[in-house]
């Protein structure tokens, strides 16, 4: 057994989680020690950033800065072909087969801990810089059933969310998920709707003649619109 790091003094193990991945079994421990204080939300309601996110750029935040999409599962791709044919050529049954199977989960699996990896990351720069973040609340399932679908589970935006709500309540820090209908239509600068299909690529307002990048247009509003939320709720708090 590799055991990543010992069980510190003073903490109760409170649920154990075994799980069989395709290199072995992962026993997970969830401890939890009484000497520890809850942590309270201590954040800058002012410092606060939206963030569009997309399949070409994994995100643009209202800050105007952008990470590009990582595309881990359309990389390895070739590399997964090669070990899925190598497994339809086994005789079934056969030990062989077995063998090339795990080689092909561990490959897969190779895939989802960069993707993991990337996420925990990019979360972290965020927080490191905001107090506040405000996404989209996506319908993932919804996506994942349209001709996007390998690009969209590639994104992964579904588990990225979640590890940015779980590492910001750990810091004491707010996430705020927002319907996202119209961000891309409305202008950030006048608020007018302005109609365009997904091709198009830069926002021109024919009111106030701002033009800007799309997503950026988009996760300016974003922003706006969890300024406003936050507002709110602090003042109904």
């Amino acid at each position: 057994m590799i055991v990543h790091r010992p069980i510190p003094d003073g903490f109760d193990i409170k649920t154990v989680s075994v799980t069989k991945k395709a290199d072995g079994y992962y026993v997970t421990l969830s401890l939890d020690d009484k000497t520890i204080p809850t942590i309270k939300p201590d954040f800058d309601a002012n410092n606060i950033v939206g963030i569009d996110v997309g399949l070409i750029d994994f995100y643009v935040a209202s800050d105007n800065t952008r990470i590009a999409a990582p595309k881990h599962l359309r990389k390895a791709e070739r590399k997964l072909k090669s070990a899925q044919r190598r497994v339809s050529r086994r005789k079934k049954g056969s030990n062989r087969r077995r063998k090339a199977i795990k080689q092909l989960g561990v490959k897969h699996k190779k895939v989802a801990d960069t993707r993991k990896d990337f996420h925990f990351k990019t979360a972290k720069s965020l927080l490191d810089k905001y107090d506040v973040i405000a996404v989209e609340k996506l319908n993932i399932k919804k996506l994942a059933k349209t001709r996007l679908a390998k690009s969209v589970n590639d994104a992964g935006w579904g588990q990225f969310t979640t590890i940015l709500s779980n590492k910001a309540a750990n810091a004491g820090l707010k996430v705020i998920a927002l319907n996202p209908n119209g961000t891309s239509q409305e202008c950030s600068s006048c608020g007018t709707k302005v109609k365009k299909p997904l091709s198009q690529r830069i926002h021109n307002c024919p009111v106030c003649h701002t033009s800007l990048c799309r997503d950026l247009n988009a996760a300016i509003n974003i922003k706006n619109r969890g300024a406003h939320g936050l507002k709110a709720q602090l003042m109904s708090s």
